[in-house]
């Protein structure tokens, strides 16, 4: 495969990943739950206001504008293949939209204060007895065990393939599919699929984990509808992950199959771009049919027209929750679809603490490797 194919790949393959997840980013506010504008808390009714409503239509136009400027401007620089210029236009949609938030955040704010939106009273729900063991449950931790046999399969097809593989072994490749990078012929080279692919499993799982771990969002409303919204949408979001995951950790084949010439660099790298591309579609699926929380299964119910509760001192900067008296490490995301941290929690802290410990480990093994 030429150097030019294998470039021009690259280049439609970032532009595919900035304009999927820019386009996601652009919708959130019509994924976000429906008492949440821009990271407030607002009355349901709320999301009828003109001006709330412009301010969604801005932040639409906005970052689809950008998000397809910058895929433009990924594909042009693909044949450049500089990896910071290219990683600067994919993170860019991501920032506008950060700050694009902070900013309707601020006028959504100032819209509450004038109109009075306030809770008058704190009221809070909890499902219970038949209606609680019907509500759908992310998928259990243990599926997570399907990572293992696609681990032992690359060790197995990397032992077949040891002997036919060349002394030294190219292990690493540019944007072109040129080896930049050898290894001397060893247990290394065994290994090193495995490594990798092991942290992939093991960071997949914790995602899985802390999807389990959530604490579960309860409408005061409708609490047993937004409970069953919300079981639907973690189950999805489980489901998504583990075949993403399986498919991303299979993908690590590739490297033996590579190190042995059975594929070309440049098939094997075209082949783990377009891997990229098809892992993004699953979680935008799941986004854009379930909502944040099961948010756009509830569309059809009346939207409640006063603040049952207000927890927007909690949440800083619209997507920082941090709240010691909440024992929850890990609650829906505000602003976004999926979850986030409780930063009040000491635990979370030492899941942070533990990851970073893990990245740190993961290379220095990958460093001691070659």
């Amino acid at each position: 495969m030429s150097a030019d194919l294998v470039s021009q790949a690259t280049g439609v393959t970032m532009a595919l990943v900035t304009l999927l997840s820019g386009a996601l980013l652009a919708a959130v506010p019509w994924l976000t739950r429906r008492r949440e504008a821009f990271a407030v808390t607002v009355p349901e009714s709320a999301q009828a206001d003109p001006r709330i409503a412009r301010m969604r239509h801005v932040y639409l136009v906005v970052l689809l504008a950008v998000s397809l400027a910058c895929a433009a401007g990924a594909y042009a620089l693909s044949a450049a293949a500089d990896p910071l210029a290219l990683s600067a236009l994919a993170c860019a949609p991501a920032l506008l939209g950060f700050l694009l938030m902070l900013l309707f955040r601020s006028r959504v704010r100032a819209i509450k204060r004038s109109e009075g939106w306030e809770a008058r009273a704190q009221r809070t729900a909890a499902v219970a007895g038949p209606a609680e063991k019907n509500v759908p449950r992310p998928l259990p931790l243990t599926w997570d065990l399907l990572y293992l046999p696609v681990i032992l399969a690359t060790l197995a097809v990397t032992v077949a393939l040891y002997p036919t593989m060349p002394d030294p072994v190219p292990v690493h490749f540019d944007a072109t599919g040129a080896p930049d990078d050898y290894l001397a012929k060893g247990w290394q080279v065994i290994a090193m699929p495995m490594a990798v692919q092991a942290f992939l499993a093991l960071s997949l799982a914790a995602a899985h984990w802390q999807m389990l771990r959530s604490r579960r969002p309860v409408a005061p409303e409708s609490p047993t509808a937004s409970a069953l919204a919300y079981g639907m949408f973690a189950r999805a979001q489980s489901v998504a992950l583990l075949v993403t995951g399986l498919v991303v950790v299979a993908a690590i084949a590739l490297m033996p199959l590579s190190f042995a010439g059975v594929v070309t660099p440049g098939q094997s790298i075209v082949a783990l771009l377009v891997i990229c591309v098809a892992a993004i579609v699953p979680q935008v699926g799941v986004s854009l049919v379930y909502g944040q929380a099961g948010s756009r299964l509830l569309r059809r119910m009346g939207a409640a027209g006063e603040l049952d509760f207000d927890d927007d001192a909690l949440w800083h900067l619209g997507v920082f929750y941090a709240n010691r008296e909440d024992p929850s490490v890990v609650v829906p995301q505000r602003f976004g679809v999926g979850w986030a941290m409780n930063w009040g929690n000491p635990r979370s802290w030492a899941l942070v603490a533990l990851f970073v410990a893990a990245v740190v480990a993961f290379v220095v093994v990958i460093e001691l490797l070659v």
